[in-house]
């Protein structure tokens, strides 16, 4: 890295910037390192290292911790290696799941340490209101679960079903009652500080895949449960498209996909079920493994209703990869290898498909990415009058 002299006072500030956000790079994520080995790795020397690491430091980004000498406590003799961390703590992010059975919300740290987190069952019949009152009250109960005020969160996101607008208003929504034309983050302003942003549950879920499952610079996410709906990665990115309603194929209705789950639940009245337990679709999954005929036919056109939609994705981006994941995740056993079957009859260049591995949490899950990119957006600005301080960067 070069660290000539700039001409200009704006250069400077511009310079400066860029190493602070050299030696952030370096320490976020990791554990306490020696300013020599900062030095080493962000190619600065090592003066400019200890004057840009002590000014991190007043500014609450980097925290100096003593050295590890290995000896067990006791310090060495003569001066030990200045060490710095990041500090993560400094603040908090928070990431909301609404489903149509329940809330779920992740308070994390700069990290991305999840440091919090409540749940709350809620009815598919809830109307808006009553929804939103659970989503506040699960929301402090995260925050009481982490030990933190409202005032701690610098950045926050929400994961819905339905269509998504650019300002947050849900355009469509077929599960959640009295939520379109609404703009679900405005019930949040009196708690939290900072904006909330609003995102379709299944493009959060494939933002979660992105970053905690199976990686692809191209993926196709497929949320199955009681309704189909998807969420595009191209180039490593979401895409939502211009008004937020990529992916949504089921508005097809030639697809199946608004009934497809319906269709497979229907199967389970004339299955043999003494106890009456589970949701029907978790019926019809364990009797297809049990080698039951009609949940074997069921199960099959399901897979296949999955794949007339998904097709129709796969020759438009052509994905590297497919993944099945929702509240259907759990027979992935059953879908994945159909679907894969489907796929590779229709398609010119067959994806891998692989079943979803983050289960219930992948939605809150995409909120927290979300709202951590939120963050890192605006602690890498290269503008100038942006200051990279505490109060900047939470953008209140």
């Amino acid at each position: 890295m070069t660290e000539s002299f700039p001409s200009s006072a704006r250069d400077q500030t511009l310079l400066r910037r860029v190493n602070e956000l050299s030696i952030l790079a370096v320490l976020r994520g990791q554990a306490a390192r020696p300013l020599r080995e900062i030095s080493d790795t962000t190619g600065l020397s090592w003066r400019t290292t200890q004057v840009v690491a002590e000014i991190l430091d007043e500014h609450g980004w980097l925290v100096e911790t003593e050295a590890d000498d290995g000896s067990g406590g006791r310090r060495a003799v003569g001066r030990p290696a200045r060490r710095y961390r990041f500090r993560a703590e400094a603040g908090h992010v928070v990431g909301l799941d609404v489903g149509t059975h329940q809330v779920q919300v992740f308070v994390a740290d700069l990290a991305a340490t999840i440091v919090g987190r409540h749940r709350l069952e809620v009815s598919p019949t809830d109307d808006a209101p009553t929804r939103l009152a659970a989503v506040e009250r699960t929301l402090l109960g995260a925050l009481a679960d982490a030990g933190l005020e409202p005032q701690a969160v610098w950045a926050a996101a929400m994961g819905a079903s339905g269509v998504v607008g650019p300002d947050g208003t849900v355009t469509a929504s077929a599960l959640l009652p009295g939520w379109r034309g609404l703009n679900p983050a405005k019930a949040l302003d009196s708690v939290l500080p900072c904006t909330v942003e609003v995102a379709n549950d299944a493009n959060l879920a494939a933002l979660a895949e992105r970053w905690r499952g199976h990686r692809a610079e191209t993926m196709i996410y497929v949320l199955a449960g009681a309704r189909l709906g998807t969420g595009l990665v191209i180039g490593g990115q979401l895409h939502r498209g211009a008004a937020g309603a990529a992916g949504e194929i089921g508005a097809l209705r030639e697809i199946g996909w608004h009934d497809a789950a319906e269709r497979l639940a229907a199967t389970a009245l004339g299955l043999d079920s003494p106890t009456g337990r589970g949701n029907a679709a978790t019926r019809v999954f364990q009797a297809a493994r049990d080698e039951d005929p009609a949940a074997l036919a069921a199960v099959d056109r399901f897979a296949a209703d999955i794949a007339r939609g998904v097709t129709a994705m796969v020759l438009t981006i052509d994905p590297e990869l497919v993944v099945l994941g929702g509240g259907f995740a759990h027979a992935a056993d059953l879908l994945v290898p159909r679907l894969a079957v489907e796929l590779a009859a229709t398609c010119l260049h067959t994806p891998r498909v692989e079943g979803s591995v983050l289960g219930d949490d992948a939605v809150a899950l995409g909120a927290l990415r979300l709202a951590l990119d939120t963050v890192d957006q605006r602690m890498t600005s290269l503008d100038s009058n942006t200051p990279l301080t505490h109060g900047a960067i939470r953008g209140w």
